[in-house]
């Protein structure tokens, strides 16, 4: 076998090596995780759980091929009565923020996403218009917030068994973490005017999906 034989063979396979890789990444990125059921608490708590509401994707660092961006002001004014009632009432305020780590975090924001939420960037932090009333933001490189253990572990802590979600993309981040949370027990809230979803068109379809999957779909004035 020639030398360029043997070159394009090895090149080949760093070519298909490497597209495995990223795949393999994608797939992890969407997988939603699984973990211990939650016990029946005596006296169970409740928490709001704002998602990636971050300023590359509404805020100062945003695109303008955000999908988010020209709708921004209209759901974060819908998150921050939300949250302004979840303080009212005593339920816990946590705020998660995607963050793409590592080269092969890196390269998948660069590819799906415009190159957005990496690590380490301004664009990473929450959108500061948002309404911070706790010091509870986690930080997570896959669409499940429960992929931090610090999040899961506060949620344990203060024997929490319902969620409500609010914040981007309901056919992503959002979805994930409620799932994540439906495979360990907890009840699930869905706050229809809270959420953004990038696929607008799929909007009636991804909501049968939650319902199917056991999500409570409420509204604002529900909460």
């Amino acid at each position: 076998m020639s030398r360029t034989a043997k070159a394009l063979i090895g090149l080949t396979v760093l070519i298909v090596g490497i597209a495995g890789w990223l795949f393999i990444g994608m797939v992890m990125l969407e997988t939603p995780t699984k973990g211990m059921q939650i016990p029946q608490y005596a006296n169970p708590h409740k928490a709001l759980l704002v998602i990636d509401i971050q300023e590359d994707s509404t805020g100062i660092t945003a695109k303008d091929s955000s999908p988010f961006k020209n709708d921004s002001e209209k759901l974060i004014a819908s998150v921050n009565q939300i949250i302004d009632e979840a303080s009212k009432k005593n339920i816990a305020v946590l705020y998660v923020r995607q963050e793409f780590d590592g080269l092969r975090g890196k390269i998948i924001s660069r590819v799906t996403s415009d190159g957005v939420d990496i690590k380490g960037q301004p664009g990473t932090e929450i959108d500061k218009r948002v309404s911070i009333v706790s010091n509870n933001i986690f930080p997570k490189n896959i669409s499940d917030a429960f992929s931090n253990p610090e999040f899961e572990a506060y949620l344990t802590e203060h024997q929490v068994d319902e969620v409500y979600l609010v914040g981007i993309d309901a056919q992503y981040c959002v979805y994930s973490t409620a799932k994540g949370a439906l495979n360990r027990g907890y009840k699930v809230n869905l706050i229809t005017d809270a959420i953004s979803m990038a696929n607008k068109d799929k909007w009636d379809e991804q909501m049968k999906k939650y319902k199917q999957d056991g999500v409570h779909i409420i509204t604002s004035g529900q909460f």
